[in-house]
């Protein structure tokens, strides 16, 4: 009987939990929308603008699916040789993510919503695959937009560094790349020969056990992810900006620059349309007014983050927490 209570009790505590999350979360994205963006004053500002270009605004918001699912995909594989979960499920934890990832530094929440929905002895394992899946995607971030950077420099700097500058930036990409498949022996150096990282060491063997057959999936993936949502960034600059054949080939290769910095400077993601405003008006000044870096950082900031985190939301709000 008093097990019986225990595990009510249990129970109990973790629906409050969950709702108390649930609505912390929705008063948060209501307060960063409505009141500190002012999303409604935003749309009756640009109503013009967003009607001229609902093509491109319905292409982004298209890609946006895609783009977690694809996620979501790479998540399911990584975690296959340990367990099996449902195309479903992935998508659910990963939004749920998503959702707690908005209040957190860099998105370290989303860990913590992928658990809900893995049974607990396979959260170590499930742990492992996001934190792969996240460097794998930080590594094509890292070394396409390092690339660029090296490159543009050096065209702004001194041409007649561009010889060097293209050599530094095969080097980045390559380095990346062995960085990459070398992560599970780093991961064990780290967790078993740094006196800060013994905490972690349990994630020791779960993250040497990533065949290199894995790696280059959850890699391939990343680029097909990047690639989505670079064109969906470069879709709205280009139509939002009215831009020349040329000024688009300048964009394109200024995004991965974009994300590259974007990466590197920690946010809470709820605050983080402010940091992609005065990054993207720091590299696109040339092509874009201050007024329309304002309206694609809110597009992308709604499509890709808000919308995602909504749904999450009401996956967490249903989900039952898996606690066997």
């Amino acid at each position: 009987m008093q097990l019986l209570n225990n595990h009510k009790n249990h129970k109990t505590r973790i629906l409050i939990i969950k709702w108390l999350v649930a609505l912390i979360a929705l008063g948060f994205l209501y307060y960063e929308i409505f009141v500190r963006h002012q999303a409604v004053s935003l749309f009756n500002e640009y109503k013009q603008t967003v009607i001229q270009i609902w093509p491109s605004l319905l292409l982004v918001f298209l890609l946006m699916p895609l783009n977690w699912f694809i996620e979501s995909l790479k998540w399911r594989r990584l975690l296959l040789n340990t367990t099996k979960i449902s195309k479903y499920n992935a998508v659910k934890g990963v939004l749920m993510g998503v959702s707690l990832g908005l209040f957190t530094p860099n998105g370290v929440g989303e860990f913590a919503g992928r658990m809900w929905v893995v049974e607990k002895k396979y959260r170590e394992q499930a742990v492992s695959s996001s934190i792969v899946g996240s460097l794998s995607q930080l590594c094509i971030t890292i070394t396409i937009g390092g690339a660029l950077i090296v490159f543009f420099a050096s065209q702004l700097i001194a041409k007649d560094w561009l010889l060097t500058a293209q050599i530094l930036a095969g080097l980045t990409v390559l380095f990346g790349f062995y960085a990459y498949y070398k992560m599970p022996e780093i991961a064990g150096t780290l967790l078993t020969r740094i006196k800060v990282f013994y905490r972690f060491g349990k994630f020791r063997d779960s993250m040497a056990s990533f065949s290199k057959k894995a790696l280059t999936k959850a890699y391939l993936s990343s680029l097909l992810r990047y690639v989505v949502f670079c064109t969906q960034l470069g879709v709205l600059i280009i139509t939002v900006g009215g831009l020349s054949s040329k000024e688009a080939i300048l964009v394109v290769g200024l995004i991965p620059v974009y994300y590259y910095i974007q990466t590197i400077v920690p946010t809470i993601a709820l605050s983080e349309i402010g940091v992609r405003g005065l990054i993207m008006l720091f590299l696109f000044s040339s092509v874009l007014l201050e007024s329309e870096v304002i309206l694609i950082s809110f597009i992308i900031w709604i499509v890709n983050l808000i919308v995602p985190g909504l749904i999450g939301l009401v996956f967490l709000a249903q989900n039952k927490f898996r606690n066997k």
